[in-house]
């Protein structure tokens, strides 16, 4: 049994009163098959034993099995017999991951079974686990989905909140003249369209679920309205923060622009006023005879009258044509 508890994480026997029994390797295989309580074997699919537990154990057919170990997915609704297929995303709160690199959760659900897989640890299930050992969770499998897709959603939302703060704080230090870091804003865009990609689908995969088989019990379906309503506002919200990054974005490229204008105007009218001075200054530098006060003790200080005059000239030519 031993290689066996490789991919099983959890396995509860629900007692339909909130709490939930943790089962063994061995309890999960007696009860399995015959047991009439509501069942959920909750996996890690990177194990290769865990088709031992999906086919074997659970009996699924070949299709569904390819359907929870996929590759590459997206927040999706399949039936399959009595039985349903859906995989759905959440917030990666593990040490040392960005929180839009998205977990996948993929769950068999029959009447009275579920099955979920997941590849690395998920929160969301965690808390599930947890109100179970309190017995104060789910008190059957439709009650089981209602509350994983409850505690998926919050995070969302938490998350979605941080992002805003975030954007807030930047906006702010736009507003004080305070130097915003086009680094710091690429990296709040980048999760808002992780977001927006994995949550529209899975807005539409909680609405097909709420109108899925007959049963699921009405306040399951009430439940996953109110999250799939829940979470079409997260996406409305993750819509709007993309639209005021791109405008503080369009901000601080103005300013930039206009900081590169100002100090390219400065060194235009710099230009401009030493040109002449440059020329007179090349004029009189070369090395020949015949410049003009070269044997006057007075020279030096009637060239710089001049070139001072000519300074002062060009300045008064250029405020009077107002280019400065």
């Amino acid at each position: 049994m031993s290689d066996m508890e490789t991919a099983l994480v959890a396995a509860y026997r629900l007692d339909g009163q909130g709490g939930g029994e943790l089962l063994s390797v061995r309890e999960l295989h007696a009860a399995w098959q015959h047991d009439e309580a509501p069942l959920w074997m909750h996996l890690d699919f990177r194990h290769d034993d865990v088709m031992t537990y999906l086919n074997d154990l659970a009996g699924l057919d070949e299709a569904v099995v390819e359907a929870l170990l996929e590759e590459d997915t997206r927040p999706r609704v399949a039936k399959f017999g009595r039985g349903i297929v859906t995989t759905l995303r959440g917030v990666n709160h593990n040490p040392g991951a960005a929180m839009d690199d998205m977990i996948s959760l993929r769950l068999w659900m029959t009447p009275k079974r579920m099955i979920t897989l997941r590849r690395r640890p998920l929160r969301a299930a965690s808390e599930v686990r947890e109100r179970l050992d309190k017995g104060e969770g789910a008190l059957s499998v439709p009650d089981l989905l209602a509350w994983l897709v409850e505690a998926l959603v919050d995070q969302v939302g938490d998350y979605s909140h941080q992002l805003d703060n975030s954007l807030g704080e930047l906006e702010e230090r736009q507003l004080t003249q305070s130097d915003v870091d086009a680094d710091d804003l690429t990296r709040l865009r980048r999760p808002l369209i992780t977001l927006r990609r994995f949550m529209g689908p899975q807005r539409d995969c909680l609405t097909q679920l709420a109108q899925g088989p007959l049963w699921l019990d009405e306040a399951t379906q009430v439940s996953l309205r109110e999250n799939a309503n829940q979470l079409s506002r997260y996406v409305e919200d993750f819509h709007a923060m993309q639209e005021r990054a791109l405008i503080l974005q369009e901000q601080i490229w103005s300013e930039h622009n206009e900081q590169l204008n100002q100090r390219m105007y400065m060194l235009a009218i710099i230009t401009t006023v030493f040109l002449p001075l440059s020329f007179l200054t090349g004029l009189l530098g070369i090395n020949v005879g015949g410049i003009p006060g070269a044997d006057s003790p007075y020279g030096f200080s009637v060239f710089i009258t001049i070139t001072l005059l000519m300074g002062f000239g060009v300045m008064w030519l250029l405020k009077r044509k107002r280019w400065w």
